[in-house]
């Protein structure tokens, strides 16, 4: 007989851990506030320049301020009040009582600046606030949240053209999907925003195709049929599962291997081209693997009237050749750093990326013609596609990560510096 009450108790401290748990994230206390998209102006600080006698500026807005801003669209500010709606636009624009209120950044965005500028639109017409103040606003975590107070400003129109124009730095995008990462930047550029999107679609594209050319529903992986051999290849399955390529965008499918792996397979995997890929290793390990009848009684592969064999490199098979899972030029092209002759096809663009990726370090890009292009790629069931779309996968996520981890000191947004610009930028003050 056990003690009275213990389940009880048990159900009780998991509960309340939970919500411990919960109070320490740092954007806990956010989530009862409601999330306004607006288009921010936040100072750049390098850029700008004051008096250096009054620590002041001749005007605040226009040809003849000094005040530099970074454009951000898409921006979000939680808790904004709610305003009166009794705003009439005047000849010398919005008349009205004061209006104002509070509002909160989030933890890990940007550092507001007193004097930053924001735009709600309403009834289509854009109404200018203006930061008063700014003031770090912190849980326990010690992770910065800001809250900010406003006013409404002069919403005339060679305002908000002078800080779309002469008084803007540059414009970024908020991905607010990326908030909390340190992996990589919630803002981007326009022009890698742009980027961004149009190598996601790429990718979704790839994704589904690649699921239609090759994927099996009755033995829930990817098989290629190849010199009359039903092949499952364990390291290309696991450079799926170690890289999330099917987890990463949209559609999400679930990966896991097919057959049992020993505790060497680790070992073995390091010798395949997919470890040389991740590390960027262009004197590749090897090429070849080979093909050997599935064994392990607990695998869908087993019970199929189609004899499944899988892949090793350190098995050797008497009865079959060696299978390569790139092309031998495709291999030596990566090794000697050198492209293929495209004149002007389609064909060799997958594979100058790959060429690339192995060798220009730093450097390497994906053109927009090349995006373009491969939107239009003919891709067919063949053994070289069946490694290549998922090595063009990969780069491409990591081309995608790269865009989105960029830093810029131009942005000079202030991330987590939590350094707040006590002057305000305005004459007088």
């Amino acid at each position: 007989m056990g003690f009275v009450g213990t389940e009880y108790n048990k159900l009780v401290n998991t509960t309340s851990s939970i919500g411990l748990n919960l109070q320490e994230n740092p954007y806990y206390m956010y989530s009862d506030k409601k999330p306004t998209e607006v288009t921010y102006w936040n100072i750049n600080t390098k850029k700008s320049t004051l008096d250096l006698g009054s620590r002041t500026n001749y005007d605040q807005l226009g040809k003849n301020s000094p005040l530099r801003y970074n454009k951000i669209l898409g921006f979000y500010l939680y808790g904004l009040p709610q305003f009166p709606v009794d705003m009439n636009r005047g000849e010398y624009g919005v008349e009205s009582s004061t209006i104002g209120g509070e509002a909160f950044v989030l933890p890990n965005t940007l550092i507001p600046n007193v004097d930053d500028y924001f735009i709600i639109n309403y009834l289509a017409k854009p109404y200018l606030f203006r930061v008063t103040k700014s003031s770090i606003n912190s849980l326990e975590t010690k992770v910065n949240g800001y809250r900010i107070e406003f006013v409404l400003d002069n919403s005339r129109e060679d305002y908000i053209k002078a800080l779309n124009t002469y008084q803007k730095v540059r414009t970024l995008k908020f991905k607010i999907q990326n908030v909390g990462s340190n992996a990589v930047s919630c803002f981007v550029s326009e022009d890698d925003d742009r980027s961004i999107n149009a190598l996601m679609n790429l990718y979704n594209s790839l994704k589904e195709c690649y699921c239609n050319l090759y994927y099996r529903n009755n033995v829930q992986t990817f098989i290629l049929h190849y010199l009359e051999l039903f092949i499952y290849d364990p390291y290309l399955t696991e450079f799926m599962i170690r890289n999330k390529l099917f987890s990463y965008g949209e559609n999400y499918l679930f990966m896991q291997q097919a057959v049992h792996k020993p505790p060497t397979f680790a070992i073995e995997y390091k010798q395949s081209i997919f470890y040389d890929l991740e590390e960027r290793n262009k004197h590749l390990h090897t090429n070849s693997c080979y093909p050997v009848p599935v064994h392990d009684p607990n695998s869908f592969l087993m019970y199929r009237m189609e004899n499944y064999v899988e892949l090793s490199i350190n098995i050797h098979h008497s009865m079959k050749d060696p299978i390569m899972w790139i092309s031998g030029k495709l291999f030596g092209s990566i090794e000697e750093n050198t492209e293929y002759e495209d004149e002007g096809k389609n064909d060799y663009i997958p594979k100058n990326i790959i060429i690339r990726y192995f060798n220009d370090g730093n450097n390497f890009s994906i053109t927009n013609d090349e995006i373009h292009r491969l939107k239009d790629y003919d891709w067919r069931y063949t053994k070289d596609n069946f490694y290549e779309i998922p090595m063009l996968m990969y780069i491409i996520k990591m081309y995608i990560h790269g865009l989105e981890s960029k830093v810029n000191e131009d942005e000079d947004l202030g991330e987590d510096s939590g350094v707040i610009k006590e002057e305000c930028y305005s004459i007088g003050k």
